[in-house]
């Protein structure tokens, strides 16, 4: 990681400031100074006689300390076994199809790939919600995302995350979005977008930027975690709207945090290695989002607007998604979809994945088309074999099979990941399903 300064053209100052990073091992602990000028890697080498180090870093700024620690997932049960279970028999005598159905959102052109100035005031299929409560809540509203909190809770993240589509991590993007933070407070809070590889919203692998305040000091403010550690920096801020932008270089592997303009040029913050090395390049999500440390954050004060993605290319297990402009639509088939198994083990086991889709009544059996091959993605994975069977409700069921393997190579670590099966029907509609699955 290369910790630069503010541009010349930017409108902030630096403060400086020493860190102190701990590492908590079972021997004990240690401590070093880091000069905030120094080149040092996102990683843990510094740390490799702890299994799963906790790492503590403490800004003399204003004395906040970021944690990090692993956390374990829960194994989940879907309500499908049962059918999945009845038609074992099927699956065993399904065909193979030749047909490959391929995923064709995104590119990279000189126009917009995406945007939202959230002018309709609705959130549209674009975006979920994540990580909001009765007390903590996000609303495209003023034709602005607002966001607000009240002082009585802490709130790590929340606000929209991509619903499926997300970056491709292969190619270059660049991404910028504007940020209004006018709040006073001896407590802290931020307004924020980045990219995480956590479908759900970001817990432990992620990169933020954005502005806000820490006990009365205006900042801007970038924060990153690739699992094991994770590191926060503080800019001072004059302005209460700005316009912030998040780039990647895919051959160099760096992503850029800037206040400035896109690439090294401008960068506030080059994080070297950490997509590809420590991500290992997953799909990257993002998310627009605050978060508070007990700070009252009225959304009349908190709010983004004008998020644009200028370059790069989106991925996504809809064959005909389009997100547009101002929200987008999605034109697809919505479906329900069930793994098994819903916890899949990298080594060892069968190398077969069974997959059940359930499609939306009205859709038959005679709207199925058999020679379109369904996919899996991550990895947009081809089918080995389908077969569709209409279930004692009526409603019509796709199983499939695909390869763990070929999964595995996609999807290089562990936890919990979001997959997608999508396939077209005789009339070229296209439906697709998600669901959670955990890698071990």
């Amino acid at each position: 990681m290369e910790s630069g300064c503010p541009s010349a053209y930017a409108e902030h100052f630096r403060r400086p400031a020493g860190r102190k990073r701990f590492t908590v091992g079972p021997e004990g602990l240690k401590s070093r100074c880091a000069h905030p000028g120094a080149v040092t890697p996102l990683e843990t080498r510094e740390s490799g006689h702890v299994e799963r180090p906790c790492i503590y870093e403490k800004n003399s700024m204003d004395g906040s300390v970021s944690v990090s620690r692993e956390q374990g997932g829960k194994d989940t049960m879907n309500r499908n076994v049962v059918l999945f279970v009845i038609v074992a028999v099927i699956a065993g005598r399904m065909g193979v199809c030749p047909r490959h159905s391929g995923v064709a959102l995104g590119q990279t052109t000189s126009t917009p790939v995406l945007q939202d100035n959230f002018d309709d005031n609705k959130k549209g299929t674009l975006w979920k919600v994540f990580g909001t409560s009765a007390k903590a809540t996000v609303t495209e509203t003023n034709k602005r995302l607002q966001f607000s909190t009240t002082s009585d809770i802490d709130v790590p993240f929340m606000g929209y995350i991509g619903d499926k589509w997300w970056i491709d991590p292969n190619q270059d993007f660049q991404m910028k979005i504007d940020l209004t933070f006018d709040v006073f407070s001896y407590s802290s809070g931020w307004v924020c977008f980045g990219v995480t590889a956590e479908p759900a919203g970001p817990q432990d692998l992620y990169a933020a930027l954005g502005i806000g305040c820490s006990g009365v000091f205006q900042n801007y403010w970038a924060e990153w975690h690739d699992g094991y550690i994770g590191r926060v920096d503080f800019v001072g801020r004059v302005k209460p709207t700005v316009t912030l932008y998040i780039s990647y270089d895919s051959w160099y592997d760096i992503l850029y945090l800037s206040d400035y303009g896109y690439g090294s040029e401008g960068k506030w913050k080059a994080i070297s290695g950490f997509v590809k090395g420590t991500l290992k390049r997953p799909p990257l999500y993002v998310f627009l989002a605050a978060k508070s440390e007990s700070m009252t954050l009225p959304g009349t004060s908190v709010y983004l607007d004008n998020f644009l993605i200028e370059k790069g290319k989106l991925g996504s297990p809809y064959q005909s998604t389009d997100p547009g402009t101002g929200g987008g639509q999605v034109r697809d088939v919505e479906s329900t979809l069930a793994m098994l198994p819903s916890t899949i083990q990298r080594s060892g086991g069968s190398d077969k994945l069974t997959a059940l889709i359930g499609l939306p009544e009205g859709i038959g059996l005679a709207d199925w088309d058999p020679t379109s091959t369904p996919t899996l993605s991550p990895g947009t994975i081809a089918a080995t074999a389908h077969t569709a069977f209409v279930w004692v409700d009526d409603s019509l069921k796709i199983l499939t099979a695909f390869s763990k393997t070929k999964l595995m190579e996609v999807v290089t670590t562990n936890g919990e990941v979001e997959v997608h099966v999508a396939g077209k029907l005789k009339d070229g509609r296209s439906y697709a399903g998600s669901c959670l699955v955990t890698i071990r």
